[in-house]
């Protein structure tokens, strides 16, 4: 009995292409927002911190920030929006929609 390298190869092949395109696939992580991330998410990046502190400087630091981790700056700036302008978490968006 001689062996089909051909079947053989076709065989591989369909044994392993779903598993390939399933893989092609896959969601690319999320993105960070100012409005589904919360402050200690985004904090936790590095690049994320470095775009919100490029807007608020030091804020990272602030001793309030550990109180917020669980909140969003869109759920902060809600209670306090001259502190945290509209303005700037539209920037910090577009920046955060490049960091993956």
């Amino acid at each position: 009995m001689s062996l089909n390298l051909e079947a053989v190869f076709l065989a591989a092949f369909i044994a392993v292409a779903p598993l390939s395109a399933s893989v092609a696939m896959a969601a690319p992580p999320p993105a960070y927002s100012t409005e589904k991330s919360t402050v200690g998410e985004l904090f936790a990046n590095p690049q994320a911190k470095a775009i919100v502190e490029k807007q608020f400087p030091g804020i990272s630091s602030d001793v309030r920030m550990t109180l917020a981790k669980g909140k969003t700056l869109r759920e902060l700036s809600a209670t306090n929006p001259k502190g945290i302008p509209a303005e700037k978490l539209n920037i910090i968006d577009a920046e955060l929609a490049k960091v993956h």
